[in-house]
């Protein structure tokens, strides 16, 4: 079984989930509330590489690419979005164990990422 689930992410196309992911991030900022900096702050990823991915002037590492995933999926607004979006594969979920049902602990409403 565990090779199934790493054949699957193995076919994932890395390139384009980051590609998607830039040319998305500022609809989900904008609907998060989330500025670049607060990202920034949020996934360790340079304000000035989110900026520069955002504006097509070059593309995500897969380390950035997942600092972002994992913030953006700790938010329940965010998670839906994600989903939406096919930004988190299912293949790319099933290898990390990654609980779709899980929730991410209660916070306020409006309150960004902890």
């Amino acid at each position: 079984m565990a090779a199934d689930v790493f054949d699957e992410l193995k076919l994932l196309d890395r390139e384009a989930l980051m590609e998607r992911m830039a040319a998305e991030l500022p609809d989900i900022r904008d609907k998060l509330k989330v500025s670049q900096e607060a990202l920034a702050e949020k996934t360790g990823v340079d304000v000035a590489k989110i900026k520069a991915a955002e504006n097509g002037k070059r593309s995500f590492k897969w380390s950035e690419f997942m600092s972002i995933l994992f913030v953006i999926w700790n938010n329940d607004i965010g998670k839906g979005m994600l989903d939406a979006k096919g930004l988190f594969p299912d293949a790319l979920k099933k290898a990390l164990s990654v609980n779709r049902n899980a929730h991410a602990p209660e916070m306020e409403a409006n309150k960004w990422m902890y």
